[in-house]
């Protein structure tokens, strides 16, 4: 710690004082952005009931003025290299891309905050209810900075933890409370051993020190003097894909994500544009660890995939609106996982802050969804009418903006390109064959629909180059494999869709998908067959 402390002091004395004034203001900024909500939470407590709520926005609106701050600074040409406070378990890492995510981070939970001000007004939980959204915020901010493997740990449990309480806070909800406490729990056991485990294995709970000790993790387990034909490596990798797979909602450890469908519309917003993101940045600072095991990440990415999957074909059959939100985050996870096994760990946080506020967004106005439902009733139209829809038109075109999103695709990976262009063309794609009245749409609508996606697409991928960038140190690679793989099979999946669309197995597939692939079914019939047998 000492020899980094003093390579630290000689390279901040050959700074010039210009550099040396950016990054204070924005160690301060980033310090700033993760202490304001906080004292907000406490000036809270001692203010009178008029100011209680005021102080709680107003705290999250200064902190997010502060790590936007601390973004323009870095974006400004600081030194990209991770800044380091404090020492031990309770030392911070601060840099770019974790200004960036608490950015993100402030501004949903901000627009939550204001929001629920209102929503629930009336509610005699209403107050407490801005607490924990506070509290589940300042959580997931302190986890994205901290540079200790067991503070991490204590906040992903305090993460579970105000989870369930906010969603017990609505009675109706209280039952299914009890399904979001057992699956988190099963995921904050299972990241509490693997952080046992490399602790013991490489001696080390410093996120940025993993990378040099990681040939311990090739040392086999030992279980009462014997060693057992596994590694610290293997049983390490797999807990914590466990623990990101349930945590993040990945198929088929969804249950408890739609077990929150019938929660306040703002804590639905808050979990599915942040709680379920923190499997990102774990898997973000322990890459070093999770690249010793390919097989771990090639059953990371297989169960991403099969994720994405099916998460897009359900949420294309479900009628309810909350219902296909639930189940597009379920496929979105599986996209951002997909990306953190594949080794693009840039895309992967950029797809975390994009889908972030594009989530919140779409729950805050998901009322609206009553207002457009009566206005297609009124003033619907016959599809037989429209220009294609009989000859075919419609399918053709996206058949072939399919087949040229895979081409541009694996001609960029085959290129040796940035992995951030096959990940956006990735989700350019699912979005394209995931619209659900593809019938309705015009084939000149598609036309300018898909020039203005491959525009965004293109801003997009440059965008997140220059984020990948400026983090703080070069990820290992992963399984880059699997990103053109997933492409081909999912673009096969949507071409075969839609040339059989009136087939009798589309028909079937579509009925399995409106159900969820049964999985909910299948964890009720089990839980009861568990209650029959102890009765008797």
């Amino acid at each position: 710690m000492t020899c980094r402390l003093d390579e630290q002091s000689l390279k901040r004395d050959t700074q010039d004082p210009e550099e040396i004034m950016k990054t204070e203001y924005f160690l301060a900024a980033e310090l700033a952005a993760l202490v304001l909500p906080l004292l907000a939470m406490a000036a809270a407590q001692l203010a009178t009931e008029k100011w209680k709520v005021p102080c709680l926005v107003f705290g999250q609106m200064a902190a997010l003025f502060n790590a936007a701050s601390a973004v323009l600074v870095g974006l400004s040409g600081m030194d990209a290299d991770a800044h380091r406070l404090g020492s031990g378990t309770f030392s911070l890492r601060l840099d770019f891309a974790s200004a960036c995510l608490i950015t993100g981070m402030t501004f949903i939970t901000t627009v939550v905050l204001s929001f629920s001000e209102r929503y629930l007004g009336g509610e005699k939980y209403r107050l407490t209810f801005l607490y924990l959204v506070t509290f589940l915020s300042s959580c997931a901010a302190w986890l994205t900075c901290t540079d200790s493997m067991a503070v991490a740990c204590v906040f992903w449990c305090l993460l579970s933890v105000g989870l369930y309480t906010a969603v017990r806070l609505h009675a109706p909800e209280r039952a299914s409370a009890q399904v979001v406490l057992r699956h988190h729990l099963l995921s904050d056991v299972c990241m509490i051993a693997s952080a046992m485990l490399l602790y013991g294995a490489v001696g080390t709970s410093q996120f940025s020190q993993l990378s040099s000790v990681t040939a311990g993790l090739n040392s086999h387990v030992e279980a009462g003097g014997v060693a057992l034909p596994v590694t610290y490596g293997t049983c390490a990798c797999s807990l914590l894909v466990l623990a990101f797979s349930i945590k993040s909602a990945l198929f088929p450890f969804h249950r408890w994500l739609l077990a929150t469908l019938d929660a306040p519309t703002p804590l639905s917003g808050l979990l599915h544009a942040g709680v379920v993101n923190v499997s990102a940045i774990m898997a973000w600072r322990l890459m070093p660890v999770l690249q010793t095991e390919p097989a771990v990440l090639t059953a990371w990415g297989t169960i991403a995939a099969l994720s994405a999957i099916a998460g897009t074909l359900s949420m294309s059959a479900q009628p309810d609106v909350k219902r296909k939100l639930v189940y597009s985050t379920v496929g979105q996870m599986g996209f951002m996982a997909l990306q953190c096994a594949s080794g693009a760990l840039g895309a992967a946080l950029f797809h975390m802050v994009a889908h972030g506020l594009f989530k919140c967004h779409m729950f805050l106005q998901s009322g609206n969804a009553v207002a457009e439902g009566v206005n297609k009733r009124k003033f619907g139209w016959s599809t037989s009418e429209l220009p294609g829809a009989k000859d075919g038109t419609v399918r053709k075109l996206v058949v072939v903006t399919v087949a040229v999103a895979a081409c541009i695709a694996i001609y960029e990976l085959n290129m040796n390109h940035c992995a951030t262009w096959v990940s956006t063309v990735i989700a350019a794609s699912a979005l394209l064959t995931a619209v659900p009245s593809m019938h309705r749409i015009t084939p000149t609508s598609l036309v300018t629909f898909w020039v203005t996606v491959m525009a965004v697409v293109t801003g997009a991928a440059l965008l997140c180059t220059g984020f990948e960038q400026r983090l703080s140190h070069t990820p290992g690679y992963g399984q880059s494999w699997l990103l053109p793989t997933f492409l081909l099979v999912f673009a096969s999946l949507a071409t075969i869709l839609q040339l059989a669309k009136n087939s009798e197995w589309s028909k079937a597939l579509y009925v399995h998908s409106l159900n969820g692939f049964y999985i909910d079914d299948i964890a009720s019939r089990s839980k009861t067959l568990t209650s029959i047998r102890r009765t008797t």
